[in-house]
């Protein structure tokens, strides 16, 4: 019989909240009646946290352990758990028991009325207002700038079709941003409002710098999904707002040398434009070296034929 069902979670440092959160995810998997593992990926952590995963792995077959040598960050344990992964449908989840596991039935059902994805949604979040306010600001851009319009793209608490997450490449904190990725390929995607709960273990691995890592990977995704297959196309839009202020640099320029303005005034005004026109060259050099290497590289990631087409027969 094979594994229906992976739920991967990440873990550094939470010894305090190991053991109930391996009971609260085992009580919602006693209703299944069907395979299913789960993967404990311990993030480097320093404390007793990979000797109660062993533990428990002795205690109960379902569970399996995988530790990193060192913190490598949330991203790359969670991509690490996936890669190890072996059921039809993978569900992810924070270790420090604010998310709630009785809430994976619900997701488990989306994905069966033919959704690829489906994002958790803490619509009640239990987190300080410190937290909550820069968040709704980077969900709002995300979804404004990628246009997959999610409430919450920050909650760990998701469910993938494995063949819609495992071809994935993620770095920096781009797991938030996996139904953002998967867009590209046309795969299915939507939201469920979750539980969420306060922390009562342990203390929260975010901290201010997370924001302005956010905000660099807003920018890379954007790219990404606009661009990784159109580059000539990208960098002509990032030229024209150059091309354009060359164009009015030499004709204010002409301008001021026939009407004899100021001294300097014409100079200056050719400047700007030379200086201009030059940044808009060289951007469209850009796209054009992009469309070169994009033509010499591997993007299956941005192919899902499993996913985006039917058999009718």
């Amino acid at each position: 019989m094979s594994i229906y069902l992976s739920i991967v979670v990440p873990l550094f440092n939470e010894e305090e909240s190991v053991q109930a959160l391996i009971e609260s995810v085992q009580n919602t998997c006693i209703q299944f009646d069907f395979k299913y593992e789960i993967i404990l990926v311990d993030d480097g952590s320093k404390d007793d946290t990979w000797s109660l995963i062993e533990k428990a792995a002795q205690n109960c077959t379902e569970i399996t352990g995988i530790k990193l040598r060192q913190n490598c960050g949330q991203t790359p344990a969670m991509v690490a758990g996936v890669s190890f992964s072996s059921g039809e449908i993978i569900v992810t989840m924070d270790g420090d028991m604010q998310n709630d596991p009785a809430d994976i039935p619900i997701l488990l059902e989306k994905i069966e009325q033919g959704y690829d994805i489906v994002s958790g949604w803490r619509k009640y979040r239990k987190d300080h207002f410190s937290r909550v306010l820069p968040s709704r600001i980077a969900n709002w851009i995300i979804s404004i700038t990628t246009g997959v319009h999610l409430h919450d793209y920050g909650c760990s608490l998701k469910a993938y079709r494995a063949e819609c997450i495992k071809i994935l490449e993620a770095y920096g904190e781009m797991h938030r941003f996996f139904p953002a990725m998967a867009s590209m390929t046309g795969a299915k995607v939507t939201e469920m409002p979750v539980n969420h709960y306060p922390r009562n273990f342990g203390v929260s691995k975010y901290g201010f710098e997370r924001v302005f890592k956010v905000m660099a990977d807003i920018v890379s995704i954007n790219l990404i999904i606009r661009f990784s297959s159109m580059p000539l196309k990208g960098f002509s839009i990032f030229a024209l707002p150059f091309v354009l202020l060359a164009l009015f640099s030499v004709f204010t320029g002409g301008v001021a040398f026939v009407f004899n303005w100021t001294a300097g005034k014409a100079s200056f005004f050719g400047f700007i434009g030379f200086f201009s026109f030059m940044t808009a060259v060289h951007l469209f050099i850009l796209g054009i070296l992009g469309e070169l290497i994009v033509n010499t590289s591997d993007l299956s990631f941005t192919k899902m034929p499993e996913i985006t087409k039917k058999n009718l027969n």
